[in-house]
């Protein structure tokens, strides 16, 4: 069994577990992708030997983990979540690690389960993350922009009115409609302007 197990996943980052339900999640079998993950070679982390799995997870994901694992258990599922393990060198790698339980006269005495090396993974969702933070962040200048003309559209229906009810208040002597009229061409430039810097948003959008 384990000539197989080494054989599946011997080329890949990934590697196959079963381990105690304690606090520790004390490792009893390991095949040797977890050397390629997290730098440890398997004997540095069965039955805690220098390294426990647990010592392995950030205390910022420990929380969370056993949370969702417990979860799990108390509703016999399966669970599937991507967390931090940190290196032998230091820094902090990303994995997605699918387990489950095994039931022992009602008992769960043990967890068992396959971890992937996550990176590209995480990579992406980062990319995603910084792209939906770039699009709404275009999308607020774009409703600022829209409310802007709104309110330049606004002024020019007054405006019109204005020079409307002018012009026929004072027949060819109304020299009010002159500046209105000119009023209304700044507003109409401006609303241009306005237009434009919406079609150049939506264009970087598409980027």
């Amino acid at each position: 069994m384990d000539s197989i197990f080494e054989s599946v996943f011997g080329d890949i980052h990934a590697f196959v577990y079963r381990c105690r339900n304690d606090s520790d999640y004390t490792m009893e079998y390991m095949t040797n992708g977890v050397e390629r993950i997290t730098g440890y070679a398997k004997a540095d982390i069965l039955h805690n030997a220098g390294v426990s799995y647990v010592g392995l997870t950030p205390e910022i994901d420990r929380d969370r983990i056993f949370g969702e694992v417990d979860a799990a258990i108390e509703v016999g599922k399966s669970w599937d979540i991507t967390h931090r393990l940190v290196h032998r060198r230091g820094h902090h790698i990303w994995v997605r690690e699918r387990g489950t339980a095994i039931f022992e006269g009602g008992e769960p005495p043990h967890l068992q389960g396959l971890v992937v090396g996550a990176e590209a993974e995480a990579d992406l969702r980062t990319s995603l993350e910084q792209r939906i933070a770039d699009v709404e962040t275009t999308s607020a200048n774009i409703v600022g922009l829209t409310k802007r003309i709104t309110g330049a559209v606004r002024a020019l229906s007054m405006l019109s009115i204005n020079a409307r009810i002018e012009a026929a208040r004072t027949g060819p002597a109304g020299q009010g409609f002159a500046v209105v009229a000119n009023e209304i061409k700044t507003l109409a430039d401006q609303n241009a302007g306005f237009a434009d810097q919406i079609t150049d948003q939506v264009r970087n959008m598409g980027h």
